[in-house]
């Protein structure tokens, strides 16, 4: 029995020297990370008696232990964001509360909304009425009061109606001015009735035409184009022809050149029939009328072309102005007079 335990005694004494003998540096290079608890211990009991295979078993598990730590803190960022499942199995069931108990208050908000809104509306028709009754008496002369206004004005209406005239339509006037209606909107805006009057009188005896204030004519000059009663290079003399005057001195002309057509008619003996045109007719006219006098002869002519500008708002000016300026026939005037004259003996 001595001998066995002796011999027993030995081998666990022998052993970690033997152990011992097969251990170097080499070994524990390699990281303690990933091994069992009894070889580490193994491994530990090994080195305890050789001091430099201590050191680089303490390195060892130095290095281990820094990087287990960066291995634990790497797992903790990478998994903050995440919550224990019975943490958010417990919020999970707070907010499904919470929202129970929201429908529960905006369902009893409606139910106090409609209440109030009934409450209001029998509130205000009491108020109304009591209202009502206080301020009946105020309400009954506020009345009065406005019944009188209305027979006060009503009466001075009727006043008004009976002693003024009404105003006159004053677009009307636009037919005769020169330029027709966008011309008289721009004479008569912002007048008076007077104001209107004014430019109504001064339009037709020709105030407001852009000749009315021309002390002289500026000539047109002796180019072939101008007419023969036109041609000067002087100035001519405006002498302010009334609408009277041209329709007094185009009717002459209109008598004149019967006669003259008539006679040279009679004194012709050539088959064909032409008329002197009007714009030579009125050269031999002014001739006629004035034969000693040649600036004369101008400034009629000169104030008989200004005079037609000016008024031919006038059927028979208007007339004879076209017949002037070749813009209509001259048998257009001889119908026209014909038919008049046949009007006047139906009549």
């Amino acid at each position: 029995m001595n001998t066995d335990e002796t011999s027993k005694s030995f081998m666990v004494t022998t052993s970690p020297s033997s152990e011992i003998k097969h251990m170097n540096i080499e070994d524990l290079k390699t990281s303690f990370m990933g091994k069992t608890s009894e070889y580490i211990n193994t491994m530990l009991n090994t080195v305890l008696d050789d001091p430099v295979l201590l050191r680089v078993a303490i390195r060892r598990c130095r290095l281990d232990c820094a990087e287990a730590e960066r291995r634990i803190n790497k797992l903790k960022d990478d998994n903050k964001e995440y919550v224990p499942k019975n943490e958010y199995l417990a919020l999970q069931q707070t907010y499904d509360e919470l929202v129970k108990a929201s429908e529960q208050l905006k369902q009893n908000f409606r139910n106090a909304k409609v209440e109030y809104k009934y409450a209001f509306s029998y509130e205000k028709k009491a108020i109304t009425i009591i209202l009502f009754c206080l301020n009946n008496s105020a309400l009954k002369e506020a009345l009065e009061y406005l019944i009188k206004d209305r027979d006060k004005y009503f009466t001075l209406c009727e006043t008004y109606r009976a002693t003024l005239t009404p105003r006159p339509k004053w677009e009307r006037c636009a037919s005769i001015i020169e330029g027709g209606i966008e011309r008289w909107n721009e004479l008569s805006i912002g007048k008076t009735s007077n104001e209107l009057v004014d430019i109504l009188l001064n339009e037709i005896i020709g105030g407001n035409d852009i000749y009315n204030n021309v002390v002289n004519f500026i000539g047109l000059g002796l180019d072939p184009t101008v007419p023969k009663f036109l041609q000067t290079t002087s100035n001519i003399r405006n002498r302010h022809f009334m609408q009277r005057d041209v329709s007094l001195l185009i009717e002459d002309i209109w008598k004149q050149k019967i006669e003259y057509d008539s006679e040279e008619d009679s004194t012709t003996t050539s088959k064909q029939n032409i008329k002197i045109s009007l714009v030579d007719f009125v050269h031999v006219y002014l001739k006629q009328r004035f034969p000693d006098d040649e600036l004369l002869q101008l400034e009629w002519g000169y104030n008989l072309v200004a005079g037609c500008r000016r008024f031919k708002s006038s059927p028979d000016i208007s007339d004879f102005w076209s017949v002037l300026l070749g813009q209509t026939d001259e048998e257009v005037y001889y119908q026209k007079r014909i038919s008049l004259n046949n009007e006047k003996q139906n009549s």
